[in-house]
Formats: structure tokens, C-alpha cells, sequence
């Protein structure tokens, strides 16, 4: 949904014709007869295609402003009737244009640059957005407008100026604007939301009790302000003040989402109660894919695949197309074992991800090929991932491991060497020794081996191969000392080379 903002103002001649209900517009077909009894006549041209505003048909709407155009160009309506009926068809280049042709031909006209700002908003261009809105605003207090038609500027404004990198520009533009167009919930919670954003929390604080003084259950406002409370070490105070907000609200929606929330802040220190909090959020709100989705995050941390792939299907029934659902998954039926269905759900979150979440589903597409032995697949699937979290052990591992499958020890050497500096576990430390064996660097893997020995007396594989590097090494004894270690702890294939 578009911010509050982006809307299209109508004023002057056009003011009345916007709040005219759609009932009493005129009728275009009566339009269009006495037309041809007058053709060419620009008033009721121009009417004509506000008729077809008015009942959608933007493409007729657009031609019969053209028409009016090309007999008169510097007719105000029929620019501004073309640059809406254009926006309204989804055409923003197109409605940019005719926009900025009303600044130019009516620079005085404050509906004119509003739109034109509105336009570039749209369209990502956010400097010329915010001097757009500038100018707007500028014309809009020379002019003496009404603050219900300046009000939406200033949020466009702090919104352009918030997209460039300057939180703190914006609350000061907000603040302003809540000294001319007066105390409402938006702007207060928006001025909030930009002084948090800027790294000032603490000044945040007094805006957000005014909002909830107003209205208790602002789900965002008292989530903000739970966000700046556990900030500062006071998670307890920032649960108070959900609870407040969850005794003053009966509507099962925003109940839901205080919930949910709650049991975000929850998670890290109790996330048992988190769970619950999450689960009964679900009941009263079953299409609040956010609980569904960390419910099913919960659940496949405590290694319940089940439960999290039920979680995560309810997640997805109602927002199919979020990436992190898609992740969800393919983790999900990773940990089952169902390594086609994990890679098709990794692969889907991959194409429509991006950054770490991308990540993941380049993490989790990989380590299913593997498992589905594509090692060349896997491969190809972990270097993206590892390009995208370079400080991310177990995309390295992966990517040793599946490296080394295909006998790529170039590859698979620096992979195991990066994921045990990273994150120095027996597995990965087990795996750069089995690669410094097959690259022939022996006392490396001597040395590594020995340490996991030591550190887990009980790991056989690591006692077999250590009982090679040792062999290589010309340690006869110590290697049948090691292999033999290996056979009591049950792994075979050591059998074969314990001499009698």
C-alpha cells in the first residue's frame, strides 16, 4: 500500500469536480452527442474527460485531453486531467511529463508541483521528489492553504528526504508540520519513527506517548516503542508497555500483532513463552503470516520439522511470494530429508530474494544438491552464497564439501580453511583434515586431525584418518595406535590395515 501521502491533489477548479460522487458525474455518453453537435467545443471537451476519470476509462480520458491540448496547449485542466489520467493507468513516465509541463506553464499552481513531486516519488527519483514538494510547500504557505492540503506534502517531503539518507532532516520537516497542520497520530508517529531511524531514540520516546495516549493499540507506535526500550536494557519495562496496550484493546487483529511482537522481544531470553505468545496470535488472527512465519522459525530451531513445515505452509497460504516463507521451507523439508522439495522452495526464495535472506536460499539450494549429489550444482550454488555472507561458516563448509566431491581441492582446501577460522567445530576441522590429506599436505592434516582427537576422543573417522596422515608421515606405530582406536569405536574400515 502507497504511503498516505501519494495521492493526486485537485484543487482549484478541479476541488469541487474531486468530491463530486461518482453518481452525480456527468454522463459521457450525453457528452459525447453534444459534442457531435459542437465539435471542438473545449469546455465540454475538457468535461468529457473528466467523466472518463470518472468511471475509469483512462485511456478515453487521455485521448480527449490530447485533443483538447493540441487545440489549445496551455489549457491548466486538460494538462492536469492528462497527467491524472495517466497516473491512473499505471503510465508514470508519461504523467511526470504532463506534470511537469503544469510547473512550467502554471509555476504558480501548488496542485502542480505536489503531483509532479508525487510522480517522482513513484518513480524512485527522490532528490527531484523532495524539491518538488519543497516547491509545493513553499507556494502552498504564500498562498495560505488550507493545512489538510499542505499536510500531505510534508509527509511526501519527510518521506523523499528519508529515502535520501536523512532521518533526521525529515522529523525536523514533521515537526513543522505538526506546528502548522496541528498534533495527529501520522505525523507524530512519523516524526518518532525518523528520530529513532536518525540514532536518537530517547527523543522519540515523548512523540510515540502522544500517540498512544491518543490510541493505545498503534501497534507500530508501541512497538517502536518497545524497540527503544529493550535498546537501552530495559526489556522489561518495553513488555509493560505491550501489556498495556494488549489490556486496552479488544480487536483480535491488533491483539494479534501485539503478540506477536511481544514475542519477538521475548525470543531471545524465553522462547518457550515466546512460542505460546506466537501460537495464540495465530488463533486470533490466522492471516498474520509474521506469526505463522517465526512460529515455523521456532519450531525448526527446537528440530521439529513437522510442526515448522505446518507453520511455515500456513505462512505461505497467505503471502505465497515472501522470500523468507519461501526459506522457511526449503529449511523445513531440508530437515526432513526431502531434499527435491527443499531445493525447489531454495531455488523459488532465491530468484526473488535479495541480500541475506538471498543468502540463505542460495545456503539451503546448495546443501540440497549436495545432499541430492549435484555436487557440481552445489558448487556453483555456494560460491554465489558465499560471495553474498563471506563471514558465513557453514556456506563455507558447504562449499569445501561439495569442492571436495568433485576433487576440486583448490577450491575445497580454502572453503574448509575459511569455515574453521570462522567457526572452529570438529565437523569442519574433520573435513580440512580429510582435504589436507587428499592434497598431500600431511602435516597439516596431522596437526588439525590431532586437535579434534584431543578435543573428541570419541570421533572415530577423525582417528582413522589421522591414523593416514600419521602413516604418511612415516609414524607407523602411532598410526596403527590410531586406526585401532578407530575399530573399538566401531568404525571398520580401519580393520583392514591393523596389523596382526
Amino acid at each position: 500500500m502507497k504511503p498516505t501521502w501519494i495521492i493526486l491533489l485537485l484543487l482549484g477548479s478541479w476541488f469541487a469536480y474531486a468530491q463530486t460522487a461518482p453518481s452525480a458525474s456527468p454522463d459521457p455518453a450525453a457528452l459525447e452527442e453534444q459534442l457531435k453537435s459542437q465539435p471542438g467545443d473545449l469546455p465540454t471537451m475538457v468535461a468529457l474527460g473528466r467523466a472518463y476519470l470518472d468511471v475509469g476509462r483512462y485511456d478515453d480520458a487521455a485521448r480527449v485531453f490530447e485533443d483538447v491540448l493540441a487545440l489549445d496547449y496551455e489549457n491548466f485542466q486538460a494538462h492536469f486531467g492528462l497527467g491524472l489520467a495517466l497516473y491512473r493507468k499505471g503510465d508514470l513516465r508519461g504523467a511526470l511529463f504532463e506534470f511537469d509541463q503544469v510547473t512550467r506553464l502554471f509555476p504558480d499552481r501548488f496542485e502542480g508541483w505536489y503531483n509532479l513531486a508525487v510522480a517522482y516519488a513513484d518513480l524512485g527519483r527522490w532528490k527531484e521528489a523532495a524539491a518538488a514538494f519543497k516547491k509545493a510547500l513553499a507556494l502552498g504557505e504564500e498562498q495560505n492553504l488550507a493545512p489538510e492540503v499542505l499536510r500531505p506534502a510534508y509527509l511526501g517531503l519527510a518521506s523523499s528526504l528519508r529515502k535520501l539518507g536523512s532521518p533526521e532532516e525529515a522529523a525536523a520537516v514533521l515537526i513543522e508540520a505538526l506546528g502548522k497542520v496541528g498534533e495527529d497520530e501520522e505525523l507524530l508517529y512519523q516524526v518518532a519513527d525518523n528520530l529513532a531511524m536518525a540514532g536518537k531514540p530517547k527523543e522519540a520516546i515523548p512523540y510515540l506517548y502522544k500517540v498512544l495516549n491518543r490510541d493505545r493499540g498503534h501497534v507500530a507506535a508501541v512497538s517502536l516503542l518497545a524497540d527503544i526500550f529493550v535498546g537501552q536494557g530495559l526489556t522489561d519495562r518495553a513488555l509493560r508497555e505491550l501489556d498495556r496496550s494488549l489490556q486496552a484493546v479488544d480487536d483480535p487483529a491488533v491483539r494479534a500483532n501485539l503478540l506477536l511482537k511481544k514475542a519477538m522481544v521475548l525470543k531471545p531470553t524465553d522462547p518457550d513463552r515466546a512460542s505460546q505468545l506466537l501460537q495464540e496470535a495465530t488463533r486470533l488472527d490466522s492471516r498474520l503470516w509474521q506469526a505463522h512465519y517465526d512460529l515455523g522459525t521456532h519450531w525448526l530451531r527446537a528440530g521439529d520439522a513437522d510442526r515448522a513445515l505446518v507453520a511455515f505452509q500456513k505462512a505461505y497460504s497467505v503471502k505465497p511470494d515472501e522470500p523468507r516463507i519461501l526459506v522457511g521451507l526449503a529449511a523445513a523439508y531440508f530437515q526432513k530429508k526431502d531434499y527435491k522439495q527443499a531445493s525447489r522452495y531454495a531455488k523459488l526464495a532465491a530468484a526473488a530474494a535479495q541480500g541475506d535472506v538471498r543468502a540463505d536460499a542460495l545456503l539451503v539450494a546448495g546443501k540440497s544438491a549436495y545432499r541430492l549429489g549435484r555436487y557440481g550444482e552445489a558448487r556453483a550454488l555456494l560460491l554465489q552464497a558465499v560471495d553474498l555472507v563471506p563471514d558465513r561458516a557453514e556456506a563455507w563448509l558447504w562449499l569445501g564439501l561439495a569442492a571436495y566431491a568433485l576433487q576440486d581441492l583448490d577450491t575445497a582446501v580454502p572453503a574448509l580453511e575459511r569455515a574453521v577460522q570462522l567457526d572452529p567445530s570438529p565437523v569442519a576441522r574433520l573435513n580440512l583434515g580429510a582435504a589436507y590429506l587428499a592434497s598431500k599436505r600431511f602435516s597439516d592434516a596431522e596437526q588439525v586431525l590431532t586437535q579434534v582427537v584431543l578435543e573428541d576422543p570419541n570421533n572415530a573417522e577423525a582417528w582413522y584418518n589421522l591414523g593416514w596422515a600419521l602413516k604418511a608421515l612415516a609414524r607407523e606405530s602411532e598410526a596403527q595406535r590410531a586406526w585401532k582406536r578407530a575399530l573399538e569405536l566401531g568404525f571398520e574400515p580401519a580393520r583392514s590395515l591393523i596389523k596382526k
